[in-house]
């Protein structure tokens, strides 16, 4: 059997994936020091970065209809040179010194749109890349190149910050996405199948949820990372970095992200050579090994216990994000594909900003020791509850659908 990198088309896709997530790794950095920079004020940061993530939730499910509609290698070209202007923009208008919020705010929110278009596009592109038996080992090799890129990035972000300037960091995110828009032009796929290609957006939209309510397995699992991103976004993003500045440092707190993200790594490699017969309730099972994160930040916080707590965290989530991605690009035709995969996306993340909006209020209302350890006893149970789900148990154990159809659109 050979490799998914055997595979022109999936190889040239990893590239642009890589260019782009290294930009991407330095651009918060790098955003967060211009912002602070022009205006000084962490309100106002807020407002730029809290922007994107707004338009990406809104936009995700569209973004999912487009790459059931058109050719998904143009979509991805056309979002990474769009992406590659919006962040060429502010680097250069930061660099003259002629940038402002409100224009930050809105190249920000054109940036988080075409993120949108994107995330779905490369899941479904995914399965037009490979044969279905090299998925598993395609994904995780996508996902541990990615995580590999964005660290890399942050690092290679607070260099240039330090040496140039943060404009220039923005600048260098720039050119990564125009770098990833050449090589996702080189993706040569086979034409894929669309019934509704004439039909309105809002019927493809309608078609896409009755696809994604029908799967009780998969929506019962996208529920669980609702439930588990709500718990870290309050928890781990917003308390933690409070509980750490007072007790370890912001040096340690570094280390301990850093930690997770080589957790990640270590989980996409693992993935590449280890399959379990359930690996989706295997992966959701794994996920309860997250909540040592927050109880270790309820504990007096020592470096030797989040260090750890981090890094397998990230070993354990990547099993299951690994395990869902292959499951849902098994089980749904190639034409609905991207468009149930924007609402997996959507219900993953829309309760972020609910996770960081609570986290304050809660802290002051019980303190940040009860509400940390709430948290992990929160993710446990509600992991608990997904597995007595027998559809999440037995996933993975069928024969994936025959990824067929019944229109076409081409390359």
């Amino acid at each position: 059997m050979t490799g998914p990198l055997a595979h022109p088309a999936f190889r040239n896709m990893a590239k642009g994936r890589t260019a782009g997530f290294f930009g991407n790794g330095m651009a918060p950095v790098a955003l967060a020091f211009a912002v602070l920079d022009l205006t000084g004020s962490v309100t106002q940061l807020g407002l730029v970065v809290g922007v994107r993530s707004v338009a990406a939730i809104v936009t995700t499910t569209f973004g999912g209809v487009l790459a059931d509609r058109f050719p998904r290698r143009l979509l991805l070209q056309s979002t990474s040179f769009g992406a590659a202007v919006t962040q060429a923009v502010a680097g250069l208008t930061l660099l003259g010194g002629v940038a402002s919020v409100p224009l930050l705010m809105l190249l920000s929110a054109l940036n988080g749109a075409l993120a949108a278009v994107e995330l779905p596009t490369t899941t479904a592109l995914v399965s037009q890349t490979v044969p279905g038996e090299l998925l598993r080992r395609a994904n995780a090799l996508l996902r541990t190149f990615t995580s590999v890129a964005t660290l890399c990035g942050a690092a290679g972000g607070s260099l240039v910050i330090g040496w140039a300037g943060p404009s220039w960091g923005i600048l260098v995110d720039s050119a990564s996405f125009a770098v990833a828009g050449l090589f996702f032009g080189r993706v040569r796929v086979g034409a894929v199948v669309h019934a509704s290609a004439r039909g309105s957006m809002i019927g493809d939209l309608r078609e896409g949820w009755s696809e994604f309510a029908r799967h009780r397995w998969l929506w019962t699992v996208v529920l669980h990372a609702s439930v588990w991103q709500l718990v870290w976004a309050g928890s781990v993003q917003v308390i933690g970095p409070a509980v750490a500045e007072a007790g370890v440092g912001a040096r340690t707190w570094g280390l301990v992200l850093a930690a997770q993200t080589l957790g990640a790594i270590a989980g996409g490699l693992l993935a590449l050579h280890w399959k379990p017969r359930a690996a989706l309730a295997t992966g959701v099972l794994l996920t309860s090994v997250s909540a040592a994160l927050p109880w270790a930040l309820a504990a007096e916080p020592q470096p030797a216990l989040l260090i750890p707590a981090a890094f397998l965290t990230g070993v354990a989530m990547e099993q299951v994000n690994i395990a869902l991605t292959v499951a849902v690009q098994e089980r749904i035709a190639p034409g609905q594909l991207a468009r149930v995969t924007s609402y997996q996306v959507l219900g993953s993340l829309a309760a972020v900003p609910f996770g960081q909006l609570l986290a304050g209020p809660l802290s002051a209302a019980y303190g940040q020791g009860h509400v940390l350890v709430a948290a992990g006893a929160c993710i446990v149970a509600v992991t608990l509850a997904v597995l007595a789900v027998p559809d999440v148990r037995t996933t993975g154990r069928a024969t994936p659908v025959c990824r067929s159809g019944s229109r076409r659109y081409g390359k």
